[in-house]
């Protein structure tokens, strides 16, 4: 609806603003406004805009290659970010504020790092506008802003939901990794210190490898659906291995399975937002797209966490049955979604013919 660089940039000046206010005022109550504010700046502004624009840095035949290297950089100024943090975090944590003056560091260095970021993007990125692809992201340099009625078919399209559920079923295995660190030490005996290091390698290493993978292998094919559905199936018979893991089990052979659900579930990471390019929903709907893929796909963090944490506290280590129960169903509607989304595209997508409101974009396009 509105120029996709100016809502970049307008979220990324807002999320480094509202560091800075936080680290003013670090009171609970003001902390929840911040969050809040976080949430609008960073899933209504930020995300989807970043989405689009990463969209259209190549042609539709190179987007999971372009969305998985995005990825990887991303991991990798995380590391590079996170590492400095922590290095400012000791220096400061001292006296009596202790903790809270480190913390309060960090976030500032976060501001500042986010600002200095927000500034060289205002002379680097480009403006699709000015460049002659207009909202669309074609060549035509026509606005061709999008009504309510158009927003409203993106909703009701199935290939937003293909797309949506992909992230969702990505997403919520991602965020279940973290559990099976303290799954390691308090029922399979290992190491407090091996299963951190298990922990920041999986979470950040394999990242910068995995994703741009994931992304070519499904350029390679023509379909990021299959390569989900395929490292998700794999990730839900190692979890099902896990499950019956006996105590004693050889570190070796955690670290080494660990890894490697690590390593499948980001080559899904690297793809899942090349879906839509796969489906063939159009650049000019690309930002929309995001807005609603963002809303099915990371709506696991508002409940995933509380859930496993109630299994825990409920069942204790009994709870991590549940959870890994619960996590192999998800991967399973994952490999199913994928499949779904192979033959919809097969069925549909490769003759033009997508239902859409009022015909098929084939019609509506003659």
């Amino acid at each position: 609806k509105f120029n996709t660089k100016k809502v970049y940039l307008l979220g990324m000046f807002i999320t480094c603003a509202l560091n800075f206010l936080l680290a003013m005022n670090m009171s609970y109550t003001f902390a929840i406004f911040i969050w809040a504010g976080l949430a609008v700046a960073g899933l209504i502004l930020y995300f989807p805009a970043h989405t689009k624009l990463v969209r259209l840095v190549g042609d539709e035949e190179s987007q999971g290659t372009i969305f998985g290297f995005t990825e990887s950089a991303c991991g990798l100024a995380s590391v590079i970010i996170n590492f400095i943090a922590l290095g400012l975090y000791a220096k400061v944590a001292v006296g009596a504020m202790g903790g809270v003056a480190g913390l309060k560091a960090v976030i500032i260095s976060y501001g500042a790092v986010g600002l200095i970021a927000t500034i060289a993007l205002v002379f680097l990125l480009p403006d699709p506008e000015k460049e002659g692809k207009g909202q669309d992201g074609g060549d035509s340099g026509q606005e061709t802003k999008l009504s309510m009625k158009e927003w409203a078919g993106v909703f009701k399209d199935p290939r937003t939901w293909f797309a949506g559920i992909a992230v969702f079923a990505t997403y919520s295995t991602y965020q279940t990794l973290s559990y099976f660190t303290p799954y390691f030490t308090n029922v399979l005996g290992a190491t407090v210190v091996g299963s951190g290091a298990i922990a920041i390698i999986r979470t950040y290493g394999i990242r910068i490898v995995g994703a741009p993978l994931g992304g070519y292998m499904g350029d390679r094919i023509h379909s990021v659906s299959s390569v989900i559905a395929t490292v998700l199936a794999c990730g839900a018979v190692i979890t099902l291995i896990f499950m019956f893991m006996p105590a004693g089990v050889p570190s070796v052979l955690l670290t080494v399975m660990t890894l490697v659900i690590g390593f499948m579930v980001h080559i899904a990471r690297g793809a899942m937002f090349a879906v839509p390019s796969e489906v063939k929903i159009p650049r000019r709907y690309a930002a929309s797209t995001a807005g609603v893929v963002c809303a099915i796909g990371f709506c696991p963090d508002l409940f995933q966490a509380a859930m496993y944490g109630h299994w825990l506290d409920t069942c204790g280590n009994a709870g991590y049955t549940r959870i890994f129960i619960y996590i192999i169903a998800i991967m399973v509607v994952g490999v199913i979604n994928g499949v779904a989304t192979v033959v919809y595209k097969k069925k549909y997508v490769a003759t033009g013919l997508v239902p859409v409101e009022g015909g098929t974009e084939a019609a509506q396009a003659q």
